[in-house]
């Protein structure tokens, strides 16, 4: 679950990470009356979850309330991707001397938490790590173990900072530690970490998202509510069909369908290791026909996808049931994506029979990694008999 900005900001300041003050406000009437609250110059922020706000317009600076009200219309009539602005943040605007970036993000090669710190804050942390990756730190996180504070100031130094503000953003690494993994977060991140004129410290920005799994256990998340058209389309989708369905990575070429999300895991482990990138998580739960088919067609709607790999496990579902919903999908959509299913279990031999009536291939005895393997091979193949068509 993904929080907004001002959602995840209630959440540093409890954790202790200073943010600065700031009032949402839903209508164009109101936001007047918080800038007068908090005193000019303020900054105006669509709530939207979604990055790049300031790029396409969503963040606005006003010195006075003639400034203000120039763009507040503006604003609220603002559509940012596939989300209608409905929420402002109203806060104080800071005199900052200096961008940084700190932030935990799950590490798919390691299945550990990574905690990452660049002096190149405000720009997105993808390009950093490409362009200069010198300037990112890093430490995998262990979540048994307790990291002291000379640990942090190290990572803060290596990261290039000296003397106070060093000591400073360790003390903030240390309590984004602890909101991640206190409200059992996937990714927490504060880009940018800015250091004031006078050597402050604040978050002036948070991007939060809660392990699904995990929100009925957090009260303060689960109370959050969340209007119909929030969130990615997909995701909207496969909430319906009663499925977990994450989007990973844009440029992700590889979907998967996983019957559980630790077997979900290992498989995205896979996947890099065999040189393609996971474009999505997707977790059956409890498959039935309907849902598997479901599945199959959001995980061939999701951009950029290649080839779908399956890897399911007769256990507590039915090998021939999740058959039938791949059966059901190929048979009306005629799919161009390559699609390899590793299918072992309870009623193996009906799925195995279903794909083999529909030319796909099926790992029975294998391992995921010799099923990934064979879908990067069909996909090669794939691209050579393109190219050798087109001379």
């Amino acid at each position: 679950m993904n929080l907004y900005e001002h959602e995840g900001k209630v959440l540093f300041a409890k954790i202790g990470i200073p943010v600065p003050r700031g009032i949402v406000v839903t209508s164009p009437e109101a936001v007047d009356e918080a800038a007068i609250e908090i005193g000019f110059p303020v900054v105006a922020k669509c709530q939207v979850l979604r990055g790049g706000r300031g790029k396409a317009g969503g963040i606005k600076f006003a010195a006075n309330k003639t400034e203000l009200d120039l763009f507040t219309a503006k604003l609220f009539g603002l559509s940012l991707g596939d989300e209608r602005v409905q929420q402002l943040l109203i806060e104080e605007r800071l005199s900052i001397d200096r961008e940084l970036y700190a932030g935990i993000t799950f590490d798919p090669k390691s299945a550990l938490p990574v905690l990452m710190i660049s002096v190149q804050g405000g720009v997105e942390i993808e390009l950093v790590a490409a362009e200069n990756p010198l300037a990112l730190a890093k430490q995998i996180l262990d979540p048994v173990q307790t990291y002291r504070p000379h640990q942090l100031m190290a990572l803060a130094k290596q990261a290039g900072l000296t003397g106070p503000v060093m000591i400073k953003v360790a003390k903030v690494l240390e309590q984004l530690m602890a909101c991640y993994f206190t409200y059992e977060a996937v990714t927490a991140e504060i880009n940018p970490l800015v250091v004031l004129e006078n050597g402050d410290i604040y978050a002036v920005d948070a991007k939060i998202e809660i392990d699904d799994s995990a929100v009925y256990r957090q009260q303060e998340i689960k109370a959050l509510k969340r209007p119909d058209h929030v969130g990615h389309p997909l995701e909207r989708e496969a909430q319906v069909a009663g499925v977990s369905y994450v989007r990973l990575n844009e440029t992700g070429n590889i979907g998967l369908i996983c019957g559980g999300a630790g077997l979900g895991m290992a498989t995205m482990d896979a996947v890099y290791h065999h040189g393609g990138i996971p474009a999505n998580f997707l977790d059956l739960g409890h498959a039935t026909p309907a849902k598997t088919a479901a599945a199959l067609e959001i995980v061939l709607k999701t951009p950029g996808v290649e080839g779908v790999f399956v890897n399911a496990y007769g256990g507590m579902n039915n090998c021939g049931e999740i058959g039938e919903g791949i059966s059901k999908v190929v048979d009306a959509l005629r799919p161009r994506q390559a699609i390899v299913v590793k299918m072992r279990g309870h009623s193996q031999e009906k799925g195995w029979a279903m794909m083999a009536e529909r030319n796909i291939p099926v790992i029975k005895y294998g391992t995921t990694g010799e099923g990934i393997h064979l879908l990067m091979q069909e996909l090669k193949d794939s691209m050579e008999a393109v190219r050798g068509n087109s001379n």
